[in-house]
């Protein structure tokens, strides 16, 4: 056991899939304290706390990391064969919950910047992290930092979500990731051939936003016998649905190289409370997928106009509630932070790096809304145990990718 691997262990065994992020906080300042790096502390609420550490000076550009603090529930620890707490290596696994997503590479980053500041490296400008909170329930905690101005002036960010995939998976997906439009089959047969790794890894320049909201369809109860007398809810709903499949019809023709189609989800429906009864409320729950082609305010305008038209034709009067907005990052496989990430990690990792896009989001979609021009690249230790039972993470692989963002960021800010 090595210092790196105790410093995760002790990181994975603080819980923090709840309002507990303080705890990592102040154990990774006072790490990089010790190490006289430049710290502040940033106070959300009771028992949760982010973070911000900086080296370099104002010579040269501004590098960012982003990384987040918190995890998702345990999820049924009974399940578990390791203790989703306890941080424990078996062979070359460290498991728990957080392992892969992403206290991994929170702490590979932090520890890149403690060796960076150890070894003197001359930087011509500054490396900064971000510790978020509650980037699992809403990216909540990327999304003040940004609102406050403390990243008014990036030109680069990595973020350090676990980019990789088992060998042994990836052979098993590869249809699956060819239909999605992330990589085709013969992509992946020659990835696998030239992979000396437990894991490949990608370089995501690309991930797709996100627009949540419900429709509530106000109505009138009343008995069931005598439905004149009240203004079913459902109804509206049901013409609002109609309406609104128009709309995702066209929706869905525009696409992205990387991010393919903008994906719309019906996800959560409810109406009324007994089955005598005229309903009196429906709810309507949709999560769309979005890419840069189509902004998300674009989708809310002509969502206002699809709730106009429905209202003039109803009896209920039907509402919309935003639930959060997160916007779309699409970056250049040519930029000089890509470029330099796929020049540093194909030898440390043993591996031929591709760039793709992926469906899901992270803290970036807050940090573009300071820069929509801003270089970001999602690259990190963990694979596709992130949220699973038995979540773990290669050691090689941790180890590999401290030296890779010591790499980066001594090559990006030279």
């Amino acid at each position: 056991m090595d210092d790196a691997e105790q410093i995760l262990q002790d990181v994975i065994q603080i819980r923090t899939d709840g309002d507990y992020e303080a705890r990592v906080a102040d154990y990774l300042l006072k790490l990089l304290d010790t190490h006289h790096i430049t710290t502040k502390k940033i106070e959300f609420s009771k028992n949760r706390s982010g973070f911000i550490a900086e080296i370099g000076n104002d010579q040269g550009p501004v590098l960012g990391f982003a990384g987040h603090e918190d995890t998702v529930a345990l999820s049924n620890p009974a399940d578990w064969t390791k203790d989703p707490l306890g941080g424990q290596k078996v062979d070359q696994r460290i498991y728990g919950r957080g392992a892969t997503d992403m206290k991994a590479g929170l702490v590979a980053a932090v520890l890149a910047m403690i060796n960076l500041k150890e070894q003197h490296i001359p930087l011509k400008g500054k490396f900064r992290i971000y510790g978020t909170v509650g980037e699992e329930s809403g990216e909540e905690g990327a999304e003040k930092m940004v609102a406050a101005g403390m990243a008014d002036d990036l030109e680069a960010l990595m973020v350090g979500e676990p980019s990789g995939i088992s060998l042994k998976v990836l052979q098993k997906l590869s249809s699956s990731l060819e239909k999605l439009g992330i990589i085709t089959a013969n992509d992946v047969t020659e990835l696998l051939n030239y992979n000396q790794s437990s894991e490949q890894h990608f370089l995501e320049i690309a991930h797709k936003g996100a627009l949540s909201y419900d429709i509530i369809s106000h109505g009138q109860t009343a008995h069931s016998s005598m439905p004149s007398l009240g203004i079913n809810a459902v109804d509206g709903l049901l013409r609002f649905i109609y309406e609104q499949n128009i709309y995702f019809e066209e929706l869905v023709k525009s696409n992205n190289s990387l991010l393919g189609t903008t994906t719309p989800v019906i996800t959560k429906i409810s109406g009324g409370e007994q089955l005598n009864t005229i309903p009196g409320e429906a709810r309507l729950s949709i999560l769309i997928r979005t890419i840069p082609e189509i902004s998300n305010q674009q989708i809310i305008d002509q969502l206002h106009k699809i709730l106009s038209k429905v209202n003039a034709k109803v009896e209920s009067q039907l509402t919309m509630k935003i639930n959060f907005i997160h916007e779309p990052v699409f970056s250049s496989s040519q930029s000089k932070l890509s470029k330099i990430a796929q020049t540093v990690g194909e030898p440390l990792l043993q591996q031929k790096l591709g760039f793709i896009g992926v469906p899901g989001g992270t803290d970036a979609s807050q940090f573009v809304k300071a820069n929509p021009q801003l270089d970001v690249l999602v690259f990190g230790p963990g694979n596709t145990s992130a949220h699973q039972v038995d979540e773990y993470v290669d050691t090689e692989i941790f180890h590999s990718f401290i030296k890779v963002y010591e790499q980066i960021v001594a090559r990006y800010l030279a």
